[in-house]
């Protein structure tokens, strides 16, 4: 079955779930962080898989932009799998109607639930957009979900050989309803980011334009050793290193692979980071991700 999946990731999650599929399915499998600076992508002939991570209910927005370059999608069989800590939401809705927009039709689309890998802010409103965690996943319940996330990509590829059709998996859909009627992303969704990121006055700019600047809040401390690893891993070159230090040119995806991959830890998230444990996928190594 040859085509090609396409998969974005930031700590391992959707490259270990594409790297199964592309071996049970004979997949070609392309990081979609290489094409950032293509223009127009036309996929090559057979079938066409994207896999990546569920950012605020929604789409991450690199994937959104690589959709939008996306050509020759007519009478292709397209499939999707989304990677989850807490629920898929309408990812597969937003996706479908994305590939719509482009002549394409999501065909099936499934949802994983892996190990979070985000921050996750205090349980009360004291430090509230100061005080971010790294969620620590008890080391058995994280063997669960990887074998279980296994399993599941096993019957996944067996749908996608049969070219299964109707499925889209979704999850919490009243509440996501919700949240787009009542446009929450562009109010209390864009004024949490903003004061987040240390833009506390009035600003024109979008919830995503918000979401891009996050990597304000971003800091590095003495524990540094300017090896570079930040900016070799970051999929939107977002990270520059000067004086042997990492500094963010505010394009950010919130993928956090500088957080997660650091080898000494230096890179934190606010100011409650430091020396909590990090995540990556245990069957995706440093070199998997950059080169």
């Amino acid at each position: 079955m040859a085509g090609t999946v396409f998969y974005f990731t930031g700590t391992g999650n959707s490259l270990a779930i594409a790297r199964t599929l592309a071996d049970r399915l004979d997949l070609k499998p392309v990081n979609i962080a290489s094409l950032n600076h293509t223009q127009a992508i036309a996929p090559e002939a057979g079938i066409m898989g994207i896999i990546a991570p569920v950012y605020h209910g929604t789409l991450p927005l690199i994937l959104t932009r690589f959709i939008d370059k996306l050509s020759s999608l007519e009478s292709r069989y397209i499939f999707a799998v989304c990677t989850y800590g807490d629920h898929p939401g309408l990812f597969m809705e937003y996706l479908r109607d994305r590939l719509a927009a482009r002549g394409g039709k999501l065909s099936a689309g499934f949802g994983l639930h892996m190990p979070y890998n985000y921050v996750t802010p205090p349980a009360g409103l004291k430090n509230f957009y100061n005080s971010f965690t790294l969620r620590e996943i008890d080391p058995a319940v994280e063997q669960r979900l990887l074998v279980t996330a296994d399993e599941k990509t096993e019957h996944i590829a067996a749908a996608i050989q049969s070219r299964q059709t109707g499925i889209l998996e979704t999850d919490s859909v009243f509440i996501t309803r919700l949240v787009d009627a009542l446009n929450l992303h562009e109010t209390m969704g864009k004024s949490s980011w903003s004061k987040i990121t240390g833009l506390n006055e009035p600003s024109s700019l979008t919830f995503d334009e918000v979401r891009l600047r996050m990597d304000k809040a971003f800091t590095v401390d003495d524990s540094c050793t300017g090896c570079g690893t930040c900016e070799k891993i970051c999929p939107v070159d977002d990270i520059q290193l000067v004086n042997s230090r990492p500094i963010w040119q505010h394009h950010c995806e919130q993928c956090f692979a500088c957080l997660q991959w650091c080898p000494s830890q230096a890179i934190q998230f606010r100011n409650n980071t430091a020396g909590q444990k990090r995540y990556h996928h245990p069957r995706v190594s440093l070199h998997d991700m950059i080169f």
